[in-house]
């Protein structure tokens, strides 16, 4: 890795592309810092390193910074070679893979204001150009003098960091986090002793739980904030759902505590931590985004989890805002002055993306598709949602017809895979059990998507009652409820409620649920000696919503309704199910190998008058 290359731009042709604002000349000239990094790999691979310039900037050996939001403004503080620092941060600009760039305009410190703009450039594959361009207007002599040698720190620090990242990338060795000393008091390592037991206990691996402890002890604080355990469990190589089970019951033990995090649907900022269920607001409010939102959909909520205090306090630490880092589902944001028009070719691969405008509701769509000769998207300021498409790397035509300056963002339309919804803990049965007091406020109604729901009811319950009398039919159908709960939990779904002598409850998907409804039948077969109980059971698969019932977490919706409805279809052994559920690839191919015969039956909706197919087998 070299430190000087004669490709790229020169200082002076980067300063006719990029000007300082004549209106911040007025206060002196500026100190330009022009290095340029000649790097073995790919913009791809460099890209996510850089653009998180917070944990870049800690690399360096960068101090702290602190950020407060105000009128949707970030407003920094720092202390830099003994100075205090204010400043208020400019919105971020970036290009995915190609830049990104902020400024800052300061109350306090040693510089009126500072630009940074980082350039990344591929002159051949697997090779990348980066220039990084730094530059205050400084206060003074003295100012002057005292950035001047802390640049000269900064430049080491950039050399090594580069090192130890294109090293980590080309596999010769592993990152390792900047040093991060963590003194936990003794009794904090006493309880710590004490939970890892407690998880084992629970039946944690013991490899888990202790990997779950050396994180609490060792991990910086910036990347403990706020834990969440589908990355974690992407960089631990654990399973997802063994690790989600293992940390509820590590905050049932107090290791962690558990949060429901109000998010923007725009930038995906975490607009409020919300300590229990009940608490969840109707609305939200980003200043940033400028928009009023609502909290209950899928996109606004996020479940997190935070370390005991009692174990150790953890600060959230920054060493840069570093918005592009913050924000990877963001693939460009650009300001556009008003009545002017910008082209920039893009790197966008194919899949679905979504443009809008900062401020504004609606958006329009763009697909990018192999089979599209279409290379120019004109993307007016004025949306319509409409929907566009685009062959590869299309160069978008950013047009700002109003006057006022607009800022013209494009994201990626797919869900954070990352975020850990409310309904993925609804749908385990250990959260169901381990935080039974969990409930939604009696006027919240909270959007969980998809789910499968199945409904059991004892066949001939009535008649078994008056045979047997009520001291022993209702031992046996308690024992029935056990069984059915035991089968839900086997096929990763979970019990809703009980309905009488009927049981509702959830899956994420069908297979799962046909699974435990098969599981239920062998066992109530009639043939049992176990049990003389006969069951049928039916399932649907739709949007569903979850509500507060009897202080429950429950589901409610016409998946609900229709799942229970066609229970008029299906009698003793049967399993009953719709169209949403027989359509299901799993289902099928499931089917086909169980070689299971499916019959198919009218059913009538005589609430909708309409007339849909059901399907049914017979479990023997």
């Amino acid at each position: 890795m070299s430190t000087t290359v004669s490709d790229g731009l020169t200082l002076e042709e980067f300063l006719k592309k990029y000007p300082w604002p004549e209106e911040w000349l007025r206060k002196g000239k500026p100190m330009h810092f022009f290095w340029k990094f000649d790097l073995p790999v790919s913009v791809e691979k460099l890209w996510p390193y850089l653009a998180d310039l917070s944990t870049f900037n800690r690399r360096v050996g960068l101090g702290e910074m602190k950020f407060t939001e105000k009128n949707g403004r970030l407003q920094g503080f720092a202390v830099n070679v003994g100075t205090k620092m204010v400043w208020e941060e400019d919105p971020w600009e970036w290009e995915y893979g190609k830049e990104f760039s902020h400024t800052r305009v300061y109350s306090q410190g040693l510089p009126y204001y500072m630009r940074a703009r980082y350039l990344f450039e591929e002159p051949q594959p697997g090779h990348t150009l980066l220039t990084v361009y730094l530059s205050w207007i400084p206060r003074g002599f003295k100012a002057r003098l005292l950035i001047n040698i802390g640049l000269k720190q900064i430049k080491t620090g950039y050399g090594k960091a580069l090192k130890e990242i294109v090293a980590a990338i080309q596999g010769q060795g592993a990152l390792v986090s900047p040093a991060h000393a963590v003194k936990l008091p003794a009794a904090a390592r006493e309880r710590l002793k004490n939970i890892r037991q407690n998880l084992l206990e629970d039946g944690i691996q013991p490899a888990l739980a202790d990997q779950m402890v050396r994180f609490v002890e060792t991990a910086p604080d910036d990347s403990i904030y706020r834990i969440r355990v589908k990355f974690l469990a992407r960089e631990w190589n654990v399973r997802e759902k063994e690790l989600l089970l293992a940390f509820l019951a590590a905050t049932r033990r107090g290791l962690f505590n558990l949060t429901w995090d109000v998010i923007c649907p725009h930038c995906r900022g975490v607009r409020e931590e919300v300590q229990s269920l009940g608490k969840i607001p109707k609305r939200g409010n980003c200043e940033v985004c400028k928009i009023d939102f609502d909290a209950t959909s899928m996109n606004s909520l996020e479940v997190t989890f935070h370390v005991h205090p009692s174990i150790r306090k953890v600060e959230k630490m920054v060493f840069c805002a570093a918005e592009a880092g913050k924000k990877p589902h963001i693939k460009m944001q650009k300001t556009i002055r008003p009545k002017e028009e910008l082209a920039l070719q893009s790197l966008l691969s194919l899949g679905r993306y979504r443009l809008r405008i900062q401020g504004q509701e609606l958006y329009n769509l763009l697909d990018i598709d192999e089979r599209t000769a279409q290379e120019q998207v004109k993307w007016p300021d004025n949306l319509s949602q409409q929907s566009f498409k685009s062959a590869h790397f299309p160069t978008l035509v950013l047009q700002n017809t109003s006057s006022e300056a607009k800022t013209f963002i494009l994201e990626e339309s797919q869900m954070d895979q990352d975020t850990l919804r409310p309904v993925d803990l609804f749908s385990l049965q250990n959260f169901r059990d381990l935080f039974s007091q969990e409930a939604l406020a009696s006027d919240i109604k909270l959007e969980i998507g998809v789910q499968t729901i199945l409904f059991t009811d004892l066949v001939g319950s009535t008649k078994f009652y008056e045979v047997e009398g009520d001291t022993v039919a209702f031992a046996e159908v308690r024992s029935h409820f056990l069984k059915a709960y035991e089968a839900v939990k086997n096929n990763d779904g979970a019990v809703i409620k009980t309905i009488g002598d009927a049981v509702m409850a959830t899956f994420t998907h069908p297979l799962d649920a046909l699974k435990a409804a098969v599981e239920m039948q062998k066992y109530f077969n009639g043939k049992n000696p176990e049990t003389r109980l006969r069951l049928r059971v039916t399932m649907n698969t739709g949007s569903c919503l979850a509500v507060n019932l009897n202080s429950n977490i429950d589901y409610f919706g016409n998946t609900v309704n229709l799942g229970a409805k066609i229970q008029a279809v299906a009698g003793a052994g049967q399993i009953g199910f719709t169209q949403s559920v027989a359509d299901d690839p799993e289902v099928k191919k499931f089917l086909q190998e169980s070689k299971l015969p499916v019959e198919k039956v009218d059913f009538e909706m005589k609430w909708a008058r309409k007339t849909i197919s059901v399907y049914r087998i017979e479990i023997w």
